[in-house]
């Protein structure tokens, strides 16, 4: 019999994630979604043809629009692109680099930390996620041609196997205050022509109400394992053996932010939550940005939102961060989880709990008795994520299964022309999520079943379900309960059921009719 640990070692392969694949997913040759951005846009208002997404219109720009909306009226960046860049490699190191803080405000310093292979000249473009008219993203700064050493290698804590390095600053933008809460990417570029890029937010500690979009950067880090280079990269899966090959017996026990990420630098599975953050921006709906730390730390109080969205892979959480989300949820906030297998690993973070640089997870087993220690599963510690979630993971998907509508009727499904039964292909996908018996499920106040759908992993037959309830303080919350949600939002049917959820969650709109 497969053991627990080796199953969930095991899904990583069926993600497209083991080894160097997991950094570079969105080049290596894997089958990726259509991007977001080139869904249509859903008009709320639409009240045409039920099977179609409705006629295309123009963000609202009017005085006193979200700042998001202001800032998608930009123009966007010509042939920005992804992919299809000469990109560097680990094992290489043409050029790498990170920066010093997963998020940082405007008015704030940022500081890149770059290192190149040999000495050279390079430059850094920043772009802004977005939709952008379809563009995805707007450049905002680009520095001077940079002045490139190698720096020193890695070090790796011998007791936790956390790769972290201590490269120095080499350029320092002020965050300009027109630079609007949002996912950033930076591009480096050397003079021999490798590219790398490096992600990070901008947040608004002073916006309030709208919605706060929470990018999985804890998770993202998990995932890492540079350098793959056959010798020093770890992640929390992973590691090299002497021999070069890649192990979960070698895997670390915490992870560091200071450190590039692997391959082209964008994190495993971050194709989700690049994909949401263009497709919510062309709804028109007042969204702001965070990370996993900035939870953490208390950076951003997701009590002042309306709604709080965890649109990717969001799996490893901490005390703090889930104590913020559910006091938030007890005063009225909702909760939108988009993807699959939420709040599963809980973790802290450097010493006494202060470095959110560094993410601690040993993944170890509950003892028989006395205290329990952290790197466990929640629901192993008593705190099964089902109890605030509505549902929690159940399994890895083989393959695609269609999703398959219940609740019908509810607002949810309001403008889709779907009924019970009916199904929208390929959404399930990677991960499900099910309301598990045997688990404590929350109090609601309603509660509604608004898909089913049976997949199979190994063979055997498996039930995923999209669920949503909403609490006595008035806040919905909405698991989708798999990965392939927001890969599958150029479906109209499932673009407009998200946009019915956003908008009444965030301004409590919707449509009651079908």
């Amino acid at each position: 019999m497969v053991g627990r640990g080796e199953i969930r070692h095991t899904r990583r392969a069926t993600l497209g994630i083991l080894g160097a694949v997991g950094a570079v997913i969105l080049d290596s040759g894997c089958q990726v979604r259509p991007p977001a951005a080139t869904a249509p846009r859903v008009d709320p208002n639409y009240v045409g043809d039920p099977t179609g997404p409705g006629p295309a219109t123009p963000l609202l720009r009017a005085a006193g629009s979200p700042p998001v909306v202001v800032e998608n009226a930009r123009p966007g960046a010509s042939g920005f692109r992804l992919t299809g860049h000469r990109f560097a490699t680990d094992r290489g190191g043409e050029i790498a680099g990170y920066v010093h803080a997963t998020s940082v405000a405007p008015g704030e310093e940022l500081r890149f930390q770059v290192s190149v292979a040999r000495p050279q000249r390079y430059r850094i473009t920043i772009f802004r996620v977005g939709h952008y008219d379809g563009r995805g993203a707007r450049q905002v700064a680009v520095s001077p041609w940079l002045d490139g050493s190698p720096q020193a290698a890695p070090t790796v804590d011998p007791a936790t196997g956390a790769v972290r390095c201590g490269w120095r600053t080499q350029w320092r933008p002020t965050v300009a205050p027109d630079w609007t809460s949002g996912l950033y990417l930076a591009l480096l570029a050397s003079a021999t022509g490798h590219h790398q890029w490096i992600p990070f937010v901008v947040r608004d500690p002073g916006r309030a109400r709208g919605a706060l979009v929470v990018l999985p950067t804890s998770t993202w880090q998990a995932y890492n394992c540079w350098p793959e280079d056959g010798r020093t990269g770890a992640s929390l899966y992973y590691g090299f053996d002497s021999a070069g090959q890649i192990t979960t017996k070698h895997r670390a026990r915490a992870v560091s932010h200071d450190r590039p990420y692997a391959g082209n630098g964008v994190p495993a599975l971050a194709d989700h939550d690049i994909g949401f953050v263009q497709w919510v921006e062309a709804q028109g709906i007042d969204v702001a940005y965070a990370t996993s730390e900035d939870l953490h730390t208390g950076r951003v109080d997701p009590a002042r939102h309306r709604a709080v969205v965890f649109p990717g892979h969001d799996e490893y959480w901490s005390t703090p961060m889930r104590e913020a989300v559910v006091t938030a949820r007890g005063g009225g906030t909702s909760l939108v989880f988009l993807g699959a297998n939420n709040c599963y690993w809980r973790i802290g973070y450097g010493a006494d709990d202060h470095d959110d640089r560094l993410v601690r997870c040993a993944k170890e087993k509950t003892p028989a008795s006395g205290p329990l220690p952290l790197g466990i599963m929640w629901r192993s510690a008593g705190h099964a994520e089902q109890q605030f979630i509505g549902a929690q993971y159940v399994s890895v998907v083989d393959g695609y299964a269609p999703l398959v509508i219940r609740g019908s009727r509810h607002w949810f499904w309001a403008g889709t022309g779907v009924r019970d039964g009916d199904l929208i292909p390929e959404v399930v996908w990677g991960e499900a999520d099910q309301c598990m018996p045997g688990f404590a499920e929350p109090p609601a106040a309603e509660r509604t079943l608004l898909a089913e759908s049976p997949f199979r992993r190994d063979g055997a037959p498996q039930r995923q379900q999209s669920q949503l309830y909403r609490t006595t303080s008035g806040a919905w919350v909405f698991a989708a309960g798999s990965l392939g949600w927001t890969r599958a939002l150029a479906d109209p049917r499932l673009a407009q059921a998200t946009v019915n959820l956003l908008r009444r969650v965030v301004t409590g709109e919707a449509r009651t009719s079908t």
